[in-house]
């Protein structure tokens, strides 16, 4: 090589070299204004979502108490509405009798008259009604034995009348009361419920990573599920609340079949395990799904807004939306079922606190 290739070959190595250099010192620029998450800033985001699953452990908690008390007033309620309706019966029963007992009385006045006993028709017309006058102790000693047992029937009838109609109202007042904090603690709930969708969307993708499987454990509060616990997903994928109220009185003498889970329109119910969708609608339970689970189980979803898939489905794939239609208007929640091995509901209280941890 000639003394010139050579000044050429020195001057490529050093224009390469400079390349290098520079590259090396991009590099270790991006490095320093950039530099990976350290101990401080980890620090700082569990911190963060201490604070942040404590807030939503005081809202659930809050959450809980207001659906323990909701769940009490339903069944005070069913409780009244069933007395209400007896008492009612009652009542229709004593005053028809009442109207038989009058009408013999009346008869057995006239009678008299035509006797000749003006004295009790004195009483009558001294009397502003006949309740008075079936008082009448002047009536009593003159109408003599012969009729006192259909006198003290009546009176006794006229007194439980009076009795049944204080109850009446008393119930009925009482009934109302419970109906106003109804639509009170169902407002009190939903607000809560917002409370907790609000703090979850607020948060970083970090922090909720952070955060533990009850709150769903990433991503700005939206689509999680809890689970799967043994195999088994949470039914509802949302902030929620419920309470055993398996067996609570209900209308119409009935008793609840299952647990009710509060949740806000719209939250996605997942499958609790994988298995067959059946879609269904109408009564009180509104929108429903049964699930017929591969592992031989049958699960009830009630109340849904809307379906979701149906036919077959995985654990946790969303199948319905949390809703009020059939009776369950005003107050949005999932009624949420189990049959062991198909046959007659059980309690699924233990299960659902199972899985929900």
């Amino acid at each position: 090589m000639d003394h010139k290739g050579r000044i050429g070959t020195r001057k490529a190595l050093k224009t390469s070299l400079r390349l290098v250099l520079l590259l090396v010192a991009l590099v270790l620029l991006i490095g320093q204004s950039a530099p990976p998450l350290g101990a401080d800033s980890i620090t700082e985001k569990k911190e963060q979502a201490r604070q942040v699953e404590q807030q939503l452990n005081s809202l659930q908690s809050e959450l809980n108490r207001l659906t323990s008390e909701l769940n009490q007033t339903q069944s005070r309620l069913a409780t009244l509405q069933a007395n209400i309706e007896a008492n009612q019966a009652q009542l229709q029963a004593a005053e028809a009798e009442y109207d038989r007992w009058q009408g013999i009385l009346s008869e057995r006045l006239v009678a008299m008259y035509k006797e000749g006993n003006v004295a009790a028709i004195d009483v009558l017309l001294e009397c502003d009604d006949f309740d008075t006058f079936i008082n009448s102790y002047d009536y009593m000693s003159r109408i003599g034995n012969h009729d006192a047992e259909t006198i003290v029937a009546t009176q006794n009838l006229m007194a439980e009348i009076r009795t049944r109609r204080a109850e009446l109202e008393n119930s009925k007042a009482e009934y109302q009361a419970y109906s106003n904090s109804l639509q009170s603690q169902r407002s009190s709930i939903q607000s809560k419920l917002n409370e907790q969708k609000a703090l979850l969307a607020g948060i970083d993708a970090e922090v909720a990573s952070l955060l533990s499987s009850r709150y769903g454990g990433g991503g700005g509060g939206g689509g999680w599920n809890i689970g799967p616990v043994n195999g088994l997903y949470f039914p509802v994928a949302g902030p929620h609340s419920y309470t055993n109220d398996w067996g609570a009185p209900r209308a119409v003498g009935r008793s609840h079949k299952g647990c009710d889970i509060m949740a806000d329109y719209g939250t996605p119910v997942v499958a609790i395990t994988g298995g067959n969708v059946v879609q269904r609608s109408g009564g009180n339970a509104g929108l429903y799904v049964f699930l017929y689970g591969d592992n031989g189980h049958l699960y009830y979803y009630m109340h849904l807004q809307d379906y979701g898939a149906s036919g077959r489905v995985s654990g946790g794939e969303i199948i319905g939306y949390v809703g009020d239609t059939g009776n369950a208007r005003g107050c949005p929640h999932l009624h949420f079922e189990w049959h062991p091995g198909g046959g007659g509901a059980v309690n699924p209280y233990p299960l659902l606190v199972a899985i929900d941890g």
